[in-house]
């Protein structure tokens, strides 16, 4: 990589956004003839429309020059080929690899080794989800098993989660899945409630085995496992474990037959397409997990293949990085108009502020350009009833994602419709905005002064700025290969934004920090010990406070 070319073309992009503020999306869809050509595209099933940004033709020639200039296509081929681009943690990251299908894997990812491993797990977690399904796994007491209750955090549970929503519409009539994250007891009593030891099978998913609220949960779930009935030797009948770490699984009490393994080169929030998945396999079935596996295949392959110019992640990436520098202390909203991608965002938080939540590049010093916008949002219609407002009317200027899924099936309510309309309009007002002269005809048409100033008065209130910026992605029907397709969208969105700041993208460091400090602090919690003398004052005074206030309660 040229360094020196590399900083011109930052320099280039930063000029082009410090002078884009006059900018109006309206004018550009106008002026510029290329632009849906330029700017809208379709991708493994997907449309991405990106039309309506504040980004002229100019600039997207500018941000084009900069991924070249951070050797995009280069980085994105070591990705695939197996390198170690986690680079402080000298990993790959081979999610790709996970959903290639059988042969695919072999040279052009990663290795024949690891597509035969690949292969041998999938092949495992099918024969497990079909005896699960059928009825044929039976629990301690004979009985089939009606709920699952998954245990895990972060990637572990997240994606998990996501997929079991997004493919309810397949959902095995009979099971039921619960989902455990929280460390908080609450938590735990929420996720066991009117459940059945005998009929209930735990999954506990974590890559270390010793993520602190997972090991504590599943250390709660043993226990009330053996208050039900279900002793040790029963009780790979009712758990399993998905891990990295098969010694400790093992160690845990776990029988080997009853741990589905993941290779440390898959990231937590790249996880869903290993034994991680295995709930949304449970759920769903085989055939459309594997669906969902092609589907993102075929993402992987357009990010492969593409030309930078009509490559849907890479542009997605471009068109964020542009808001950073265009809209300072924007953050990114992104909502669904599916209420099966409610978790949606929650997903997209720890897969894009993980990943990109960093302050330092590759060469140890400070990035000199703001990365990892806050994401957060919400599902649609719902959040067009509180945060919607701001964005229409606020001072801050955040760009909005909206994600599209046509619904299916008959409706005589027309609910579908409506959902569709709410979505296009929402988008239609923040492009256009309104004057606010349209108000209450009494008020503007009334003959006198005071009047007239009254209706001036709420015009100004009801009047929307507009040329607020806005993407969206639509979906033709949200069914296993699509939803595969979109969340393998934003992880190579993600990845292409770290190589653009030159960042590592696999890495998340700033989280071991919190669980290590948290390690050090739990024993200062029990009375019975002396607090250090050096501890700092405002820290001492909050664990005075905790233990006096469990003192008063006996």
């Amino acid at each position: 990589m040229n360094d020196d070319g590399r900083s011109e073309a930052w320099r280039e992009v930063a000029r082009r956004a410090r002078a884009s503020g006059g900018i109006r999306i309206a004018s550009l869809l106008r002026d510029e003839p290329a632009r849906a050509q330029r700017l809208s595209l379709d991708a493994a099933g997907l449309h991405l429309d990106l039309t309506r940004h504040r980004l002229p033709g100019e600039a997207l020639d500018a941000l084009l020059a900069l991924a070249r200039a951070s050797s995009l296509e280069s980085r994105r081929d070591a990705m695939y080929a197996g390198e170690e681009v986690n680079f402080t943690e000298q990993r790959p990251a081979l999610h790709v690899a996970l959903r290639a299908p059988a042969g695919a894997a072999a040279g052009a990812i990663a290795g024949e080794g690891i597509a035969a491993e690949v292969a041998a797990t999938l092949d495992r977690m099918d024969r497990f989800s079909e005896a699960v399904r059928s009825g044929e796994w039976r629990g301690a007491t004979g009985q089939p098993i009606s709920h699952v209750v998954h245990i895990g955090i972060g990637g572990s549970h997240l994606g998990p989660q996501l997929a079991c929503e997004a493919l309810i519409d397949h959902a095995h009539p009979r099971l039921r899945f619960r989902f455990l994250s929280n460390v908080d007891p609450r938590a735990f009593d929420r996720a066991v409630n009117g459940l059945d030891p005998a009929t209930t099978l735990a999954i506990v998913a974590s890559k270390s085995w010793h993520t602190l609220e997972t090991a504590r949960n599943a250390q709660a779930l043993r226990r009330w496992f053996a208050a039900g009935g279900i002793g040790h030797g029963d009780l790979h009948r009712h758990l399993v474990g998905i891990t990295a770490n098969l010694e400790a699984a093992r160690a845990f009490g776990l029988a080997p037959e009853s741990i589905f393994p993941f290779r440390d080169w898959v990231g937590g929030r790249y996880s869903l397409w290993s034994a991680i998945g295995l709930p949304a396999m449970l759920s769903a079935g085989p055939q459309r997990f594997r669906a969902m596996l092609a589907g993102a295949h075929a993402m992987d392959r357009h990010f492969a293949e593409a030309p930078l110019a009509a490559n849907a992640p890479v542009l997605l990436a471009l068109v964020s990085l542009w808001n950073t520098l265009a809209l300072p202390g924007a953050t990114e909203v992104v909502v669904p108009y599916s209420d099966a991608l409610r978790s949606l965002t929650a997903w997209l938080q720890q897969l894009q502020m993980e990943s990109n939540g960093k302050r330092v590049g590759r060469d140890g010093a400070a990035v000199a350009w703001p990365t990892a916008p806050v994401v957060w949002g919400g599902p649609g219609t719902d959040v067009q009833h509180s945060f919607f407002q701001a964005l229409h009317q606020g001072t801050g200027v955040h760009p909005v994602e909206f994600i599209v899924a046509v619904p299916s099936g008959p409706d005589p309510e027309g609910r579908g419709d409506a959902l569709l309309a709410s979505a296009l309009g929402q988008r239609e007002a923040l492009l256009h905005g309104r004057s606010g002269n349209d108000a209450p005809a009494a008020a503007q048409g009334a003959p006198d002064a005071a009047a007239g100033h009254a209706a001036a008065w709420l015009a100004a209130h009801r009047a929307c700025p507009g040329n607020r910026p806005s993407s969206l992605i639509l979906l033709d029907r949200l069914d296993a290969e699509r939803f595969g397709a979109l969340l393998a969208l934003y992880e190579h969105k993600t990845a292409a934004l770290g190589w653009l700041w030159d960042i590592d993208s696999f890495d998340q460091w700033g989280v071991e920090l919190g669980k290590q400090l948290a390690g050090e602090i739990e024993p200062l919690l029990d009375a019975a010990r002396e607090l250090p003398a050096q501890l700092a004052p405002d820290l001492r005074a909050l664990l005075e406070r905790i233990r006096a206030t469990r003192a008063s309660r006996g």
